[in-house]
């Protein structure tokens, strides 16, 4: 037993530190320092380097560890580990192709590293260890906001009142409590102590002022409320369920589109979207340049250097993303990029389904939330293929669920069928013991 809590104490720290996308308050990699303005020091240039050397040779030796189980559902992985491949054959046609090589071979450990947390763990102690990574960076992002807001508090113009705690701004902290509340809830069943760190969560949330991180929050919360009904509805009454709430769903955005000037002022925002529809318009022609390979990963927004150089002297400010996730990876990895992309959402969803008509909706709670996350998100952020991201590694961890819970469901028709009635739910007890091994 005290091996297993070392290890998820150990899988909760990497989370952690993907969470904060590597920039650790204090020991901060240069590119943490982006969102501050704040000038380099050896402690950010070498502990940068340490906690990335620590947490990369981590990973690397539980993977060694697990090979063989990690090895077996490698295969299943298809569009997902394409998508890894493409990025680090990217660096042959990338402008930087050193950096391209060395943040692709992160991504792609990162990837095998939610692998890992699908294969070595059940679902039940995976959202266990991702609440200890989140409510940690909870606990700490409140007490550095209040006794050392120089670095707790957010330092864009504007927002100097609104929490970033130990993420790199304060929309990074929103995003983080939206995945934590996501995260508790998914177990479905509620107790008190599940209820105060819901509570907590959404107390950080409201402290961040990321108003884009809140109205994600109240689809989420509605999706939830929606998978509670339909749980409860028979077979039939839950397809009808579902095409009416979908027609509901097109209905309200054909009317928010509609009203979009009025919906943008009463959260705050101007039709430009705080110029992300300029840096939208830019980015498209740099996408039309190179349209199947696109400029290698990581290798394109690098400020005054590179191509990156005609979009700040356009905008007449220095950008570090495209500021939609879908957008940044047909700029990165082309047109074959973003299809295997679209093919992996699009299988997990497709597996999904049948589970979310059966009515075994519990099981698939945490999955449905990520892709739903995952959509939302990358619409105005780019929180999916990032450098040190969390995102790529749920995505990862997601997949491989779906793929397990498909494997289940695969034997378990098999067992119906040269089992008799009696002995099968003994087979399925197994079955669920040996399944991830």
């Amino acid at each position: 037993m005290p091996e297993i809590k070392l290890q998820d104490l150990g899988c909760a720290s990497i989370l952690a530190f993907f969470a904060m996308q590597g920039a650790i308050p204090f020991i901060a990699p240069n590119q943490a320092l982006e969102s501050t303005h704040s000038t380099a020091s050896g402690l950010t240039l070498y502990g940068g380097i340490a906690s990335q050397a620590l947490v990369y040779g981590t990973i690397a030796f539980l993977l060694l560890a697990d090979l063989q189980r990690i090895i077996r559902w490698l295969g299943a992985m298809q569009w997902a580990a394409a998508l890894s491949v493409l990025a680090v054959l990217s660096t042959i046609w990338s402008q930087f192709p050193l950096i391209t090589l060395r943040r692709s071979l992160s991504l792609t450990m990162a990837g095998m590293f939610g692998l890992f947390l699908a294969v070595r763990f059940p679902l039940r102690r995976q959202l266990s260890i991702l609440t200890m990574a989140l409510g940690s960076l909870a606990a700490a992002s409140a007490l550095l906001a209040v006794c050392f807001p120089e670095i707790g508090l957010d330092a864009s113009p504007g927002h100097h009142h609104d929490w970033q705690g130990v993420f790199t701004q304060k929309n990074a902290c929103g995003r983080a409590m939206v995945l934590a509340t996501a995260a508790t809830i998914s177990n479905w069943r509620l107790s008190p102590s599940k209820v105060a760190s819901v509570g907590v969560f959404l107390f950080v949330l409201f402290m961040s002022g990321s108003r884009g991180a809140w109205a994600i929050e109240a689809v989420l919360l509605a999706f939830c409320g929606w998978l509670v009904i339909a749980n409860r509805l028979p077979s039939r009454s839950r397809l009808v369920s579902t095409a009416a709430s979908a027609c509901a769903v097109a209905g309200v955005s054909a009317v928010a589109a509609y009203h979009l000037p009025l919906l943008l002022a009463f959260i705050g925002r101007d039709v430009s979207l705080s110029g992300r529809t300029e840096i939208w318009k830019q980015t498209w022609r740099f996408v039309l340049e190179r349209p199947i390979s696109g400029w290698g990963y990581a290798a394109f927004w690098r400020g005054l250097e590179g191509r990156s150089f005609d979009v700040a002297v356009a905008l007449r400010f220095i950008v570090f993303h495209a500021h939609n996730g879908f957008l940044e990876i047909w700029l990165e990895l082309g047109l074959p990029g973003l299809a295997l992309f679209t093919l992996s959402y699009v299988r997990a969803w497709r597996k999904l389904w049948p589970v979310l008509r059966s009515g075994d909706i519990r099981k698939v709670v945490w999955m449905a939330l990520v892709l739903v996350l995952i959509l939302l998100y990358n619409l105005d952020e780019n929180t999916l293929l990032t450098f040190n991201g969390l995102g790529w590694v749920l995505y990862v961890s997601v997949l491989a669920n779906v793929e397990l819970i498909g494997a289940e469901d695969r034997l378990r028709n098999v067992m119906r069928r040269i089992l008799q009635p009696a002995s099968a739910p003994e087979f399925t007890y197994q079955f669920k013991c040996t399944i991830q091994s």
